[in-house]
């Protein structure tokens, strides 16, 4: 793997970061709105809180494409931020989980990452539900997941549970 996010796979608290890989629709999805639950998940892989996984192939045909469909100036900025954030991951087995080409490449780039997600709003690859380890969610999903594990075992998250008795 390489990218200029390094080697570091820890968060500030020395956590693990989660691996994810992110669908293009989803990358199109936080253009529309900044409170997006897309949006948030790109702005965590920007701010190194996320790890985000793609092939050298796939993020170069993401690039093109969204140049296209991307008018927000000042969001295509971000989404370069995000590429330039991206781990590189070589893949060593085409894969054919689903009928769409397109779409096992997420699947190729999941398991050469060992991501732990794979998140999506494509019907075909959400239907899929889990492939090895990686579950396949929706942005929703994901972010409810993801921001539990963020609560878990926090100093704030038990104070509260011990003040809330839950």
């Amino acid at each position: 793997c390489r990218g200029s996010g390094g080697a570091d796979t820890k968060n500030s608290l020395g956590a693990q970061k989660v691996k994810v890989v992110i669908d293009t629709n989803i990358l199109i999805g936080g253009a529309d709105d900044e409170s997006s639950v897309a949006y948030k998940i790109i702005e965590e892989v920007i701010a190194g809180r996320l790890d985000a996984y793609a092939t050298h192939q796939t993020m170069g045909e993401n690039r093109q494409m969204l140049r296209k469909l991307v008018r927000d100036r000042n969001y295509r900025e971000r989404l370069e931020e995000f590429f330039r954030k991206l781990k590189i991951v070589k893949v060593y087995k085409p894969l054919h989980v689903v009928a769409d080409e397109e779409d096992n490449k997420l699947f190729e780039s999941a398991a050469s990452s060992g991501a732990e997600y794979l998140v999506s709003q494509d019907r075909a690859v959400l239907d899929v539900e889990e492939y090895h380890r990686t579950k396949v969610v929706t942005p929703q999903d994901f972010w409810a997941i993801y921001e539990g594990e963020k609560s878990d075992g926090s100093a704030w998250s038990n104070w509260s549970e011990m003040i809330m008795g839950s």
